[in-house]
């Protein structure tokens, strides 16, 4: 049987936890952060990987996460204290962050990017927000469309008319096809849609959104449907596992502290102790995981456990990647091509798992939802980067079959994802029933099934 800590330790490493956080906050006030520029090579937000590859990061407030600070409060300082970055690259590589934060935070880094005269960075911030709205099972058709309205009024910033009407016409579909919207929230999107369709020179589109915000379609439905698959449940780590995390947290404050006060220097003792608690978490980690996984009899237990091998080993890709701004495990870096294909097969693992709970519903209109939950949830892994080297067309292909079934057997039931082309790169949308069986509306026609 699994041992777990006692809430002493718990309170122990909370404590710890504040006063890391409190030095790092402080000095950020002074401006003490390791302050690197981002690389102007020419890049394409169409390359995502290439972007982030050349995306510098402020190696304190990346370590400061190693020292037990949760990943949104460091993407939240990074993006306070102008170190967008910083943000960008935690964001994409942790796979705990709830799509609701991930797309509030990728709209913000939209904006910082732009204030910083980052346009590549920043079109890509406004893109994987509106890849979060578009693909994401989980999130209510009132946030969809406030995501897309923001994305939309960013990119019209940037002068991407195209760009940015594509996200202004999801926020449309949302408010004249959704079954999830209150009549009072489709009249302020559109009212919405109609100015910003006048920033970026669409006039017939403006005056068309702001007539039906006059007089907005009902239609049934107060609450999104609830999904068919099952939230993943953290699990207990056994003690052993908790004080290598907490020696881990340790050797990161003390070297967090070294490059701010320092000057982004590290002693070598320190930066020593570092690379050994994290290889002796990673052995406990491993060695739990292996155990709990082959003690575990429910899928939905395995799914747990594999789900929390694979937040390790993407912070371990991380390391590995340089993802912190300093070469922490030079062991790790030697060999980051392996560890990431090593996290590559753990999603394609998870994903196969949930397969097998699919399968196993008896009720069949469930499992067509649920495939279809799959699909667009591991499309969206693979857009945000959590997912690499994930089989991009397979699963477009695999998503627009899915839809062709829903439309057929469960008609009007809510909005589907399809895929729109610009400047020869497809684009996740939303696109209703009507539209998939020959409606289409605006310039861009959707690849429909």
């Amino acid at each position: 049987m699994l041992k777990t800590s006692s809430n002493k330790f718990g309170l122990i490493a909370i404590l710890s936890t504040i006063v890391v956080l409190l030095l790092i906050t402080a000095l950020a006030v002074f401006g003490f952060f390791v302050k690197q520029p981002d690389t102007t090579v020419e890049l394409s937000p169409e390359e995502p990987e290439a972007v982030l590859a050349a995306t510098t990061v402020d190696p304190a407030l990346a370590v400061s996460e190693l020292g037990g600070i949760a990943p949104l409060d460091v993407i939240n300082q990074a993006i306070d204290k102008a170190r967008p970055g910083t943000a960008l690259r935690i964001l994409t590589a942790t796979p705990t962050i709830a799509p609701q934060k991930a797309a509030g935070a990728l709209l913000l880094l939209g904006k910082k990017f732009y204030e910083q005269n980052d346009a590549t960075r920043a079109i890509m911030s406004y893109q994987l927000a509106g890849a979060v709205a578009t693909l994401s099972p989980n999130i209510p058709d009132t946030l969809r469309a406030d995501i897309f309205l923001q994305a939309g009024s960013g990119l019209a910033d940037l002068n991407e008319s195209l760009r940015a009407k594509l996200y202004l016409d999801q926020a449309h579909v949302i408010a004249t096809e959704s079954n999830f919207l209150q009549p009072a929230v489709r009249r302020s999107v559109l009212e919405q849609l109609s100015q910003s369709y006048l920033r970026i020179g669409e006039k017939d589109l403006a005056r068309a959104s702001l007539t039906e915000s006059l007089s907005p379609v009902e239609l049934s439905g107060t609450a999104d449907a609830k999904l068919e698959l099952p939230a993943i449940e953290p699990i207990p780590l056994p003690t052993d596992v908790q004080e290598a995390e907490k020696a881990r947290w340790q050797a990161a404050q003390s070297v967090a502290k070294n490059l701010v006060e320092l000057g982004g220097e590290v002693r070598p003792e320190n930066l020593a102790a570092l690379k050994d608690a994290l290889l002796a978490e990673d052995a406990a980690k491993s060695a739990f995981f292996a155990d709990a996984a082959a003690a575990e009899l429910q899928t939905s237990g395995k799914i747990n456990v594999l789900f929390a091998q694979i937040v390790w080993q993407s912070l371990k890709y991380r390391v590995a990647s340089g993802a912190f701004g300093i070469d922490l495990v030079p062991e790790w870096s030697a060999t980051a091509q392996d560890i990431r294909a090593a996290l590559s097969d753990q999603y394609k693992t998870l994903f196969q798992l949930y397969g097998d709970m699919i399968v196993a519903i008896p009720d069949a209109s469930q499992i067509d939802r649920a495939t279809e939950e799959l699909l667009r949830q591991q499309l969206l892994d693979g857009q945000l980067g959590l997912y690499p080297d994930y089989p991009a067309e397979t699963l477009k292909s695999q998503l627009l079959s899915a839809t062709a079934r829903l439309v057929e057997t469960q008609p009007n039931t809510k909005l589907r994802v399809g895929f729109s082309t610009i400047n020869d790169t497809d684009y996740c949308i939303l696109i209703s029933d009507t539209e998939i069986l020959g409606s289409t509306r605006g310039a861009e026609t959707p690849a429909t099934p």
